[in-house]
């Protein structure tokens, strides 16, 4: 029993919750095989059910179409009787006509032999004779109409079933094609061959009889070869619906059967898992639940700072390993308490020699901070002094740089003017030219008005007219002559004054641009003077930016240094509420394994030491 104990004891959790579920799996396999099985028999009941149906639907085909054949069969029968019947009856109504007709002869010779009875006969006469009667025919009409063979409705019909019976025999070959079982198959045998003896000794020959219209033959094979097969084949149908209802209600029987069978199973195993879970419940109680509820109250000990309680140890499972693993927790905890105790101590002592040397740094470093604050001012009053230059050396760059501008504007001014003098000078010439054309004009027209006048003369009164005209002419060409020296005049004292103007301009867009020259040299003057200052400004800029900095580091080194004055007396006050909280922890000396305190002085701090086979707290030293 101990053994047995023991065993459980050392269980692991991880085993008895794998042997749970691989008995869980093993009810959900059993189950699912139970399934299977249940789905795999009803597949094959229905297979059989729908098996049987087809069958029974291809034998309903064969039926409908062998009794579609039979039908039609009847019915020509009956339309050719019908074709019998009224030929005889017209036949009948023609000899009719044709016995009275001879009976009304026979009257009439009757009437006349009566008449020669009661009549004297004379001596040595001879009595007439006795007419016959006509003898009985049948009338040609009426033999015509009498049916020699099958037509019409009765012709159809015949074709009709026929057809039918085409159609059947494909149905029952299709039939034939379906798979069935011994037991379907012996009970169509049967209908297989009451089938092939009613279309074969029945059907068929009586359609060649009625397509030949031998309606006595029909009658014959009807009575003789015809009842009995049509009797048997509708048996045989009745037979196998007899059979199909059995195999239903056996295929429901079995259906309920298992039903049953698998419900109990089904239950059976519903059972087992109840008691499984509940035994489940029961070990998990006893050997997980309870010791983390016993695990949960140590550690809530802990919390509440009782490190004097021993834990106890529970096997090598998982839960014993839990209880291990608290178990050095709470060495680890009680080395940790004691050596926190032991630097508190420490801790208050070094906090106020820090706190001390950092207010004495602080105020040193605040005088050092207003040195540089008074020499940056300084530096900041050079650094606008030497931006003023450099603006203004600025400023008389961009008018120098403007007035060059100006001058080259002038001095491009000037030589369009000189362009447009040019232009103007050309322009007088050729006004000259045109002048000179125009006086040389006017002589050639005044030279050829004189002409006309003499011509006028010679001509005498009749050219008295045309002198007067060229006399005109001869006025306005002196006149133009007078005109254009004149204007050649003008335009000769415009072109002299023109080239003078454009002398004069000439000289002045030299002095232009030698005023431009001397404006560009001024403006590179200025510009280095102003490139001078820039560099200047940017040399005192950067050493202003160097103090600012330095003054700047200096403050946050201040700051930095007041930080860790409160940070000192932050650490003075954590160490004192560090004290009282490790107060609140009970711990039995007896027990606690001591291990070396740090100095504040050395490099020590706290470390989690993972050992090769308890994970614990260590303090590293120097």
């Amino acid at each position: 029993m101990n053994i047995m104990r023991n065993t459980l004891a050392n269980l692991s959790i991880r085993s008895s919750l794998l042997g749970v579920l691989g008995f869980f799996s093993l009810l959900l396999v059993i189950g699912a095989v139970l399934g299977v099985f249940s789905l795999h028999l009803g597949n094959e009941t229905t297979a059989s059910l729908k098996r049987t149906e087809d069958i029974d639907d291809a034998m309903s085909r064969v039926v409908n179409h062998t009794k579609d054949a039979i039908i039609a069969l009847n019915r020509g029968a009956i339309a050719h009787y019908g074709v019998t019947v009224q030929a005889l009856a017209a036949a009948q109504a023609a000899q009719v006509a044709q016995t009275k007709t001879a009976i009304d002869a026979a009257n009439t010779s009757l009437a006349a032999l009566a008449a020669q009875a009661s009549a004297p006969v004379a001596e040595g006469a001879t009595a007439a004779p006795i007419p016959a009667p006509a003898p009985l025919a049948v009338p040609a009409a009426v033999a015509a109409q009498m049916p020699s063979g099958i037509a019409g409705q009765a012709a159809s019909m015949a074709q009709r079933a026929q057809d039918s019976l085409g159609r059947a025999q494909a149905e029952f070959e299709r039939y034939q094609a379906m798979p069935k079982t011994e037991a379907a198959q012996a009970a169509l045998n049967e209908f297989e061959q009451a089938y092939r003896a009613l279309t074969q000794q029945g059907i068929a020959p009586v359609v060649a009889l009625l397509q030949k219209g031998d309606l006595t033959g029909y009658s014959r094979q009807i009575e003789s070869a015809m009842d009995a097969p049509e009797a048997r084949f509708q048996r045989s149908v009745d037979a196998f619906a007899t059979w199909r209802a059995t195999q239903l209600d056996e295929a429901y029987n079995m259906a309920q059967t298992r039903y049953h069978y698998i419900l109990g199973a089904v239950a059976l195993g519903a059972f087992v898992a109840a008691v499984l879970v509940f035994m489940t419940y029961l070990f998990l109680r006893g050997r997980v639940l309870r010791p983390l509820k016993e695990a949960g109250i140590q550690f809530d000990r802990i919390a509440a700072g009782d490190l004097a309680t021993r834990v106890e140890m529970r096997g090598n499972n998982e839960i014993g390993q839990l209880f291990a693993a608290l178990k050095r927790m709470q060495e680890s905890l009680t080395r940790t308490v004691s050596t926190v105790r032991r630097g508190v101590d420490e801790i208050n002592v070094g906090s106020r020699e820090i706190s001390a040397g950092n207010t004495d740094l602080s105020s040193r470093t605040e005088q050092q901070a207003a040195s540089l604050e008074e020499t940056a001012a300084s530096m900041e009053q050079l650094a606008s002094t030497v931006k003023q230059n450099a603006d203004n050396a600025r400023q008389a760059n961009q008018l120098a740089a403007s007035a060059s501008q100006v001058a080259e504007r002038g001095g491009s001014a000037v030589s369009e003017v000189v362009n447009t003098m040019e232009g103007i000078s050309a322009s007088s010439r050729k006004i000259s030219e045109i002048v000179s054309v125009i006086d040389g004009i006017a002589f050639q027209t005044n030279i050829l008005a004189l002409n006309a006048a003499v011509e006028a003369a010679r001509a005498g009164e009749q050219g008295k007219g045309f002198a007067v005209v060229a006399g005109e002419v001869r006025s306005l060409a002196q006149r133009s002559a007078q005109a254009a020296k004149e204007i050649k005049v003008l335009i000769e004292d415009s072109v002299s004054k023109v080239d003078t103007g454009s002398q004069q301009v000439e000289r002045a867009g030299a002095t232009m641009q030698e005023i431009v020259s001397s404006v560009k040299r001024v403006t590179d003057i200025m510009g280095e003077i102003s490139a001078a200052s820039e560099e200047q400004s940017g040399g005192i800029d950067q050493v202003n930016r160097a103090v600012s900095q330095m003054d700047e580091v200096t403050q946050q080194n201040a700051a930095l240094v007041e930080e860790a004055a409160a940070a000192a007396g932050s650490l003075q006050e954590q160490a004192q509420r560090l004290a009282e909280a490790v107060a609140i922890f009970r711990i039995n000396t007896g027990e606690v394994i001591d291990a070396p305190s740090p100095q504040l002085q050395g490099r020590g701090r706290p470390e989690l030491m993972q050992g090769e086979g308890t994970p614990g707290f260590a303090l590293a030293g120097s």
